[in-house]
């Protein structure tokens, strides 16, 4: 076909048209951030090559620009499938990395946060001595008493001693006094203190446990290679440190006293049972 230009210019034909294309634009790449620097410079010279291509192609026939066209839908992603490949797998691998990263830190925190395995010494056990007792008005089984431990003034404590020993046996008596226990009431007699005593599995027999002959009033019973320092009375409490202790506490077949095989001591030496009960229990 023809074009009409005017009277002063020739017709053209439709076949001698230039198409101007309009200016190529960059293809766009993305990334994950954890690429190798080859990646990432392959990847933008692809990028930047391809406008030039698709530029060249485009300027020729129509033919020309559909080839073109048809090239280019295969080659604008950025990367080739071996670095996206490459790419992925790297991703993949820090990923594990991360994770198993972060498996470990719990198991780290729980072995520093891990208590210390109790002791005895965090028990305030002390050599005391009787030196008042009388019958608990309203308990039966009960004693009360007021034992010297070295504090300022004496403490009060109710033990339930009255089936096994007779009132002027408690007098001036020395005594094991456990002391970081909180004060309580004891059928309304206020209590502050265990005094020590060694017994059988049915309880049917206890006896005094007590300090040697020279032990001084107030100091505190220790076990071999046991030497912190107690604990306090509302962590003793709270953290039924006494009632896991317990069960470890006993008099060996001498009678002495004894945590899992650690021998008690004083100044003086050991302390024992009052009449040598072996085996026992000591609370």
């Amino acid at each position: 076909g023809q074009v009409a230009t005017g009277s002063k210019l020739p017709p053209v034909g439709l076949d001698k048209l230039v198409v101007i294309a309009p200016p190529a634009q960059p293809v766009p790449f993305f990334f994950y951030g954890d690429e190798d620097d080859d990646v990432v410079a392959a990847a933008a010279k692809s990028a930047s090559a391809a406008p030039a291509a698709a530029a060249g192609k485009g300027g020729g026939k129509k033919g020309g620009g559909d080839a073109g066209g048809k090239g280019g839908g295969g080659g604008g992603g950025g990367l080739t499938d071996e670095e996206k490949k490459a790419a992925a797998e790297k991703r993949a691998k820090a990923k594990a990395e991360k994770a198993a990263k972060k498996a470990k830190q719990p198991k780290a925190k729980q072995q520093q946060q891990a208590p210390a395995e109790l002791s005895v010494s965090a028990l305030d056990i002390r050599v005391g001595k009787i030196i008042k007792a009388w019958n608990h008005d309203d308990a039966e089984k009960l004693y009360c008493e007021e034992v010297d431990v070295g504090e300022d003034k004496p403490r009060q404590i109710a033990s339930g001693l009255r089936p096994f020993y007779k009132l002027e046996d408690m007098q001036n008596r020395m005594v094991l006094v456990l002391c970081n226990l909180k004060a309580r009431n004891l059928v309304g007699f206020p209590s502050h203190g265990m005094v020590m005593c060694a017994s059988n599995d049915d309880h049917t027999k206890v006896e005094f446990a007590v300090p040697p002959e020279g032990a001084k009033i107030g100091e505190r019973v220790m076990f071999e290679g046991h030497d912190g320092e107690p604990e306090a009375e509302n962590k003793v409490a709270k953290k039924k440190i006494f009632d896991k202790l317990a069960p470890d506490l006993m008099t060996d077949a001498d009678g002495v006293v004894i945590w899992k095989g650690a021998k008690s001591s004083t100044s003086a030496g050991p302390c024992k049972a009052v009449n040598g009960m072996p085996n026992a229990h000591v609370a």
